[in-house]
This record gives structure tokens, C-alpha cells and sequence, in this order.
């Protein structure tokens, strides 16, 4: 905070998993809130020159999971903890938002609600693939659903969504509607699909199993759809001629997590 100029308006919020700075209304720097790892927004036009930079430790937000958030580098604890290590990622994230347009925040400070308990966390789904189907299916058959959060625009909501894209057994596939429908919120389709966009699950969740309610991958082949058959092929799921996944790829959970 003493770092940012005075009057440049640095604003904190939970996001997309993580605990994120915005400077001047723009996204500035996040820590996620699970993997510690440092999120910086630092512009399209920079990005490869910071990654032969700092060639350790350092990857496009997103890389992992094969759908890339433009603009941004994630970097690993090691390499930014401390104010020393820190200095150079900040000027870096800083130079950027100097060249974006200043989003007027809102002139009343915001009423603060009761702090909203995350969902419950099913560990690191990524790294448990022969138990992620089971745990799915059981999620299916629990009993009373859990209070949504009162607003759908903060962190808390956008946790009950990747809370359900990481109950989404593996070898099925789930449509935007129906993730947000189980995430106590049917009509926020698309503010799934913005969410996902936005890199939601840059950690490491389930992104490729979230298709549109036709059953067909939205994304074009060389930004990520490509990626996303591949790895929905490797589960086992069998896409028809037309392009939509075969009838009993479908999740057929309908009774929502939140409500």
C-alpha cells in the first residue's frame, strides 16, 4: 500500500480464487488464496520478454491447465517473497496499469457483510484424478444445499462456482447454465463463461469439462478448443459428428450446492 502514489485509489477484493489488488479500478497484482503463487497483470506486449527474464519459476497465468490468461504471469512464492524480490514485479505490474484508462470505484465506501465461509475444498483435485469420478458422484447425493452468497458480482460467489467445476466427475461434462444453476444462481450463465474466461481455474480445476448447453465446445480450436477435446478425449468422452459430446457424457446432477 505504501507503494502505490496517493490518490491512484488501491482497492481490495477476493476473486477467481485469490486475494487481489486493483489500482485506479484496474486488476493490478493477486495472491492466491490457496496456491500462494503471485498473479500479475503486466500486459500482452510484455509478457515474453518478463519470461526470458526470469526463466525460473515464472509461466503465463494458466499455462498448466492449456487455456491461457492473456497479459498475465503467475510467479512462484520463492521468487517474490520480500520486499526485495518483490520490488521488480511490482514495477512491472505498475508500468502496465499506468497505461490503462482509470475506472472510477464507487464515491460510498461499500457496506461490509458478514464474512461468507469459502466452500468446503475437495483438496487438489488435480493431483487425485483416480478419486476425482467417486467424489463427484458422491457430491451428487448430498443432502441440504448450502446458503448461496448474498451478491453474485464478489469472490464469495465466484468460489461456489469453481467450488462446483471441481465436483464435476471426470469423463462427464457440465454446461455453463447447469454450473451456475448448481451454484445457486440459474440465470448467470454467462457470467460462468466470463468467470472461466477471466481464468477461474488458473489452479489447476477442471476448466474442459464446462462446455455451452449444447454440448459443443465454444472455444475456437487455436484459443484453447483444441486443448479442450484433447483433454476431454483423454478422460474417455466421445464427441458425435456434429461436435457435441455423446448423450452420456452429460452430468446429470440437477440439485444445487447453493441455494
Amino acid at each position: 500500500e505504501q507503494h502505490v502514489p496517493e490518490g491512484d485509489g488501491l482497492e481490495e477484493r477476493q476473486m477467481f480464487g485469490m486475494a487481489m489488488w486493483l489500482v485506479r479500478g484496474n486488476m493490478f497484482l493477486g495472491v492466491g488464496l490457496r496456491s500462494g503463487r503471485l498473479l500479475l497483470r503486466v500486459g500482452e506486449e510484455n509478457v515474453e520478454g518478463i519470461l526470458e527474464a526470469h526463466p525460473l519459476g515464472v509461466e503465463r497465468c494458466g499455462a498448466a491447465s492449456g487455456r491461457v490468461f492473456p497479459g498475465t504471469v503467475m510467479v512462484d512464492q520463492e521468487h517474490f517473497r520480500g520486499d526485495t524480490l518483490m520490488a521488480p514485479w511490482f514495477d512491472y505490474a505498475m508500468a502496465h496499469n499506468r497505461t490503462l484508462c482509470s475506472k472510477a470505484s464507487a464515491e460510498k465506501p461499500r457496506k461490509k457483510r458478514p464474512r461468507e465461509a469459502p466452500p468446503a475444498a475437495d483438496g487438489d483435485v488435480a493431483g487425485e484424478e483416480a478419486t476425482e469420478a467417486a467424489a463427484g458422484e458422491a457430491a451428487a447425493g448430498a443432502g441440504t444445499a448450502r446458503p448461496r452468497p448474498s451478491s453474485t458480482s464478489g469472490g464469495a460467489f465466484a468460489r461456489c462456482v469453481l467450488d462446483v467445476i471441481r465436483r464435476i466427475p471426470r469423463g462427464r461434462v457440465a454446461a455453463y447454465g447447469q454450473v451456475a444453476a448448481l451454484a445457486g444462481a440459474p440465470r448467470n450463465a454467462r457470467q460462468v463463461g466470463h468467470m472461466l474466461k477471466e481464468g477461474l481455474c488458473a489452479g489447476g480445476a477442471p476448466w474442459h469439462r464446462v462446455l455451452g448447453a449444447s454440448g459443443k465446445i465454444s472455444l475456437p480450436a487455436s484459443g484453447g478448443g483444441d486443448e479442450q477435446r484433447r483433454q476431454l478425449e483423454a478422460e474417455g468422452v466421445v464427441f458425435q459428428e456434429g461436435g457435441a459430446v455423446a448423450k452420456g457424457a452429460r452430468w446429470e446432477r440437477s440439485e444445487p450446492f447453493y441455494a
